[in-house]
């Protein structure tokens, strides 16, 4: 099934209607709000771990020295 998959083909000239564009547009605008919403509920873990990430730095620069 692959090897089908790879074989070359002429030119499809495919057609695609005025929607598309629109529904295009509709996935990137829910996408973006979607990952907006994610990062609103999560943002105290995601603060959290680059707190976490700097003082664990910190600790082993001193640990280090």
């Amino acid at each position: 099934m692959l090897f089908i998959c790879l074989i070359p083909t002429k030119n499809a000239h495919a057609y695609l209607d005025p929607g598309t564009g629109s529904y295009i547009i509709q996935i990137i605008i829910g996408a973006t709000f979607g990952a907006g919403y994610v990062i609103k509920v999560y943002f105290g873990r995601i603060v959290g771990f680059f707190k976490n990430l700097g003082s664990k730095k910190k600790n082993g620069l001193k640990d280090s020295k």
